[in-house]
């Protein structure tokens, strides 16, 4: 027992020095490393070893002429190394305790047993507040059983972390959010906290790799971008625009739902579920997503209902490119397979003529009039 113990803390002790977080750490590392290479070439001791029937001695001396003051010096600055690294670690230390992380999590799809703020904490650092909004006693068998509810449950949820804003020191406070909820609602999300800042630490839940909450960080960008599978002729004052990201959207479906309005159609050529960690892709996607609401809106577009199949984080991130003020009002719906129609409801979007989101339902078919 006690061998294992030694052999963790020296893990840990080794784990410490490879592995260094901030400045403070490497001069602390560093400067071990320069005053025990000082003392290998400037060493002055003496070496006892006393028994009942043994006394070993030996005098070491391996100082003089011009290497015994190189030894002296590397050994000052060793230690002033350390002692500076001590004094910026402390510092560091006390930011990381001033740091607050405000984190709204959602749950609204299924459990998932590992926790999303101890990942945050790990990330992020610092002391971590989680905003619970959890829809999930309103889903029975995979369906939202009162979504205007759950939009409620979305909207407070937003008002909680505007309230405990107020009054903060915002460069002590970052925000994160992450969660697992029905496309409309993630996407509102996405909308409702873009006024909070760029800041945002995203996270994801990785079902297909390690099983864990990861962040949405700078990484490998595999350039796939979103396409366009059918062209426009006439543009009438309504569109449907689907965006085919993790899975292709139930093209069927749209059509039976979505009478006599035109269908915009974008996807990417190898769709995947996890293939969306990184920041600069989802940032790519985002433009391009915005710069078609642009387009459609300089056609005269009044009214956009969008379809989405992507993963949660990059619903979420095209929630946030949405500006409600300057692009056409948009309905964003929810996929259920046996319902008829298949896209029953959806939320609509606050914008210059809707101040609150609402939920739409499509009861029978959404028509561009008669």
């Amino acid at each position: 027992m006690l061998k294992e113990e030694l052999l963790s803390w020296g893990r840990k002790i080794v784990d410490w020095f490879v592995r260094p977080k901030n400045i403070g750490v490497c001069l602390i590392r560093y400067g071990t490393v320069i005053i025990g290479a000082s003392l290998a070439g400037g060493l002055v001791g003496t070496i006892r070893y006393i028994s009942a029937s043994t006394q070993l001695q030996a005098n070491i001396d391996t100082t003089g002429g011009p290497a015994a003051w190189m030894a002296i010096a590397a050994f000052v600055v060793g230690v002033l190394m350390i002692f500076v690294g001590v004094l910026l670690n402390l510092q560091s230390q006390k930011q990381l305790a001033r740091q607050r992380v405000l984190l709204l999590e959602q749950k609204g799809l299924f459990k998932i047993d590992s926790p999303l703020d101890a990942a945050v904490k790990n990330t992020v650092g610092g002391t971590v507040d989680t905003i619970l909004v959890d829809i999930r006693e309103g889903v029975i068998e995979g369906r939202i059983s009162q979504p205007e509810i759950a939009l409620q449950k979305v909207v407070d949820g937003r008002g909680d972390l505007v309230r405990r804003l107020d009054g903060q020191n915002k460069n002590d406070i970052t925000i994160a959010y992450g969660g697992l909820m029905p496309v409309p609602f993630t996407f509102l999300t996405g909308c409702l906290l873009d006024d909070e800042g760029g800041g945002i630490k995203v996270f994801d839940w990785d079902r297909l790799g390690a099983g864990q909450w990861r962040l949405i960080q700078s990484d490998v960008d595999d350039g796939q971008r979103l396409v366009a599978v059918t062209n426009l002729v006439d543009v009438g004052e309504q569109i449907v625009l689907a965006l085919s990201i993790s899975y292709p959207v139930d093209e069927p479906a749209i059509a039976a739902t979505f009478l006599n309005i035109q269908i915009m159609h974008m996807k990417i050529n190898e769709l995947s579920s996890n293939a969306h960690w990184s920041l600069e892709k989802q940032s790519a996607l985002a433009e391009q997503f915005l710069q078609v609401l642009k387009e459609l809106s300089g056609r005269g577009v009044k009214h956009i209902h969008l379809v989405i199949a992507a993963p949660n984080s990059v619903v979420f991130n095209l929630g946030r490119i949405y500006d409600r003020r300057l692009l056409p009002a948009a309905t964003v719906y929810q996929y259920e397979r046996t319902c008829i129609p298949p896209y029953p409801w959806g939320v609509a979007l606050p914008s210059h003529s809707l101040t609150q989101p609402t939920i739409v339902h499509t009861h029978r078919h959404v028509s561009a009039g008669p």
